[in-house]
């Protein structure tokens, strides 16, 4: 498989080599998520990536094999409240979060899986669970009460996120796609994978690319 799993913070002062894994990111998102929102009436905006504070990718040597972008946001602070991403999210869906004992969460989003490991042959890592299971390893690793993603409908992502054992909190519509608000809170019971998943994402938690503190 010879995959590797990295965690980029945006915050820190960054390798060149991490600074290429970036731009590469930046110019697949582009890419997949300016067609397809073109091709809905809206148009992607790019501010969107900038705001990722923890860029997580997995890689094969040099090549990205997908990759999910995080931001922490906390209900009780007014300037989380402010931003667009929770002005985005009904009153009724912030209530219940609350009512979870959620003020503090790990935004979960743009699941990107590259073209070319999209498909996979019978045995083969299933990428896109991968980078969603690891995303919850990085959620405790930060000590926040959730992980928070808006995933696609027509994609079958908040089908995937069940099956994980996130709980659908709401259906939106966020840039004239039907969307569900997935949530996955420290009371959620994570659902164990297949056998090879679970090895693989242990393999490469244990063995990843370990981050810099964020610099003062």
């Amino acid at each position: 498989m010879n995959f590797s799993y990295r965690l980029i913070y945006t915050l820190g002062s960054k390798t060149q080599q991490e600074i290429d894994y970036v731009n590469k990111c930046f110019r697949l998102w582009s890419e997949e998520f300016g067609a397809d929102l073109a091709s809905r009436g809206a148009k992607l905006n790019h501010d969107e990536f900038q705001r990722a504070r923890v860029i997580a990718v997995i890689c094969k040597d040099d090549e990205v094999v997908g990759f999910h972008l995080y931001s922490p946001f906390d209900l009780r602070e007014d300037s989380s409240c402010e931003h667009s991403y929770i002005r985005a999210i009904p009153d009724d869906v912030k209530v219940k979060l609350r009512e979870h004992q959620i003020n503090s969460f790990m935004a979960m989003e743009y699941l990107t899986v590259a073209p070319a490991f999209r498909s996979r042959e019978a045995g083969g890592p299933k990428v896109a669970e991968l980078i969603i299971r690891l995303g919850l390893k990085v959620m405790y690793e930060l000590g926040v009460d959730a992980a928070v993603g808006i995933a696609r409908v027509d994609r079958k992502v908040n089908f995937l996120g069940e099956i994980i054992g996130f709980s659908e909190f709401a259906q939106i519509t966020k840039y004239n796609n039907q969307c569900a608000v997935m949530v996955f809170g420290r009371q959620n019971r994570l659902i164990e994978s297949d056998e090879f998943t679970k090895r693989t994402v242990d393999a490469l938690w244990t063995e990843k690319y370990q981050p810099r503190k964020i610099a003062a």
